[in-house]
């Protein structure tokens, strides 16, 4: 690993510790020596990074200090390319332009080979057989995210049509159908929804961001809580 690189990590060991790190335990997690771990803390503190320790006792990290956003590294680049390229698997063509856009702003600022569409070295295929969306999915997300009720019309496995009211928990990404987690109050029940079957979206006044943290916690609970059947 470059001294930069290794010096990160040496900072995000230390700013998330919760107890003083030797340079022996350090040194591990960097599968290094701990000479070079004496030796970049030297570097570190003379930077004015603020390291407080000795040699046999352990180092620690002052409160307040922060690293400049977006310091990432080599691994967790890839991961991130990696991510974003599997995002065309969704079907979800607000979600893939989204994608597009945020790796564009981390190439701006993160100057490194690779990040830019035309640089790629990692690649993922976009093959899915996810059915076309009927709804907008951006309003599911962003249902989801602002904990806000939806009415929806869905048409289940039989072709009955009804109306619900249901509260967005999650959505899966499969490679078949994109599945809605929800709290339905129709059913008084947590029910699972096919995003192909819904046939209007309409996003509510009300919100349940009062209860939405309890009914996460029971969903995940239930033993089918991945469940694909989508029945509704």
């Amino acid at each position: 690993m470059p001294n930069s690189g290794r010096m990160f990590e040496i900072v995000q060991l230390l700013r998330t510790a919760r107890f003083p790190l030797t340079a022996t335990a350090i040194a591990a997690k960097l599968e290094v020596t701990t000479r070079t771990v004496y030796r970049d803390i030297a570097a570190l503190q003379a930077a004015r990074v603020p390291i407080e320790g000795a040699a046999g006792i352990g180092y620690v990290m002052r409160n307040g200090y922060d690293l400049p956003p977006l310091m990432f590294s080599p691994e967790e680049l890839d991961a991130i390319t990696v991510g974003l390229a599997l995002i065309g698997r969704t079907g979800d063509h607000s979600l893939e332009a989204a994608g597009e856009s945020a790796m564009a702003k981390i190439a701006a600022v993160v100057p490194r080979p690779g990040l830019l569409p035309q640089e790629h070295r990692l690649f993922a295929s976009s093959w899915h057989a996810i059915p076309d969306p009927v709804v907008d999915m951006r309003l599911l997300r962003d249902a989801i995210r602002r904990e806000r009720k939806l009415k929806l019309a869905y048409r289940d496995g039989a072709g009955n049509l009804t109306d619900r009211i249901i509260r967005p928990l999650a959505l899966f990404y499969y490679i078949d159908g994109v599945i809605l987690a929800s709290f339905c109050e129709l059913r008084q029940g947590f029910r699972h929804f096919r995003h192909d079957r819904i046939e209007s979206c309409e996003p509510l006044e009300a919100f349940f961001s009062d209860s939405a943290a309890r009914l996460r916690a029971e969903w995940r609970l239930l033993p089918d809580f991945l469940a694909t059947d989508g029945a509704g």
